[in-house]
C-alpha cells in the first residue's frame, strides 16, 4: 500500500511542477505561436481618384498661299543686267581704260535692270499659289483613373469576423497568426 501511495505522491508532484514551470521560469509569459487559415467572406478594393495627362500629337492639313516669283525674280534680272552693262561698257575705252569702262557698265547695267525688276513686280502685284501642307502639334489629354491602394478584407475564424487591409487581392483565404500565452492562476 505504501507503494501505491508513493507512486500517486510521485504523480501529483509531477503534475505540480509542470503547472508551476507554465507560469513561472522558462515559460512565463512566453507566447507559442502558430500559423492558419482563416475563410474570406468579403473583399472591398480600396479606390483612389487620380488625374493623369496624356501627351498627344494632332495634325491636320491647312492651305497656305505662298507669293509666285517669276524666274530669275529680282536677283535674276540684276545680274543679267549686269552682264549686259559689262558687254555694252567693254566695247567703249581702249587699255585700262577699257577695264574701267567694263566695271561701270556693269554697275549701271544692275542698277538699271533692278530698278525694272522692282517696278515691274509691284506692278504685277503679289500673285500666289495654294498650297497644302501638314502641321502637327502636341496636345495634352486629361483623364481621370481608378488607382487601386489596397483591399479591405473581411474574413472569419472560428466564427468571427475580421477586418484587416491587404496590398494585394487575398483569394480566398488568408493565413493567420494563432498565439497562445497561459493564464496566470
Amino acid at each position: 500500500m505504501l507503494g501505491k501511495a508513493m507512486v500517486a505522491v510521485a504523480a501529483v508532484g509531477c503534475l505540480a511542477a509542470n503547472v508551476a514551470s507554465a507560469g513561472h521560469g522558462h515559460g512565463k509569459g512566453r507566447r507559442v505561436g502558430h500559423t492558419d487559415y482563416a475563410r474570406v467572406v468579403h473583399v472591398e478594393p480600396i479606390v483612389r481618384h487620380v488625374t493623369v495627362e496624356r501627351p498627344r500629337q494632332e495634325c491636320w492639313q491647312e492651305v497656305v498661299y505662298e507669293p509666285v516669283r517669276p524666274l530669275g525674280g529680282v536677283a535674276g534680272t540684276t545680274a543679267a543686267g549686269a552682264i549686259v552693262g559689262a558687254a555694252v561698257g567693254r566695247q567703249f575705252g581702249s587699255g585700262s581704260g577699257r577695264d574701267a569702262m567694263t566695271l561701270i557698265g556693269s554697275i549701271a547695267g544692275a542698277a538699271v535692270a533692278n530698278q525694272r525688276a522692282v517696278r515691274n513686280q509691284a506692278y504685277r502685284g503679289t500673285e500666289t499659289r495654294a498650297v497644302t501642307v501638314d502641321r502637327c502639334d502636341v496636345v495634352t489629354e486629361r483623364f481621370t483613373e481608378e488607382r487601386i491602394d489596397g483591399y479591405r478584407v473581411t474574413y472569419e475564424y472560428h466564427g468571427r469576423r475580421y477586418v484587416t487591409h491587404t496590398p494585394h487581392h487575398p483569394g480566398n483565404r488568408v493565413p493567420v497568426a494563432v498565439s497562445v500565452m497561459p493564464v496566470r492562476f
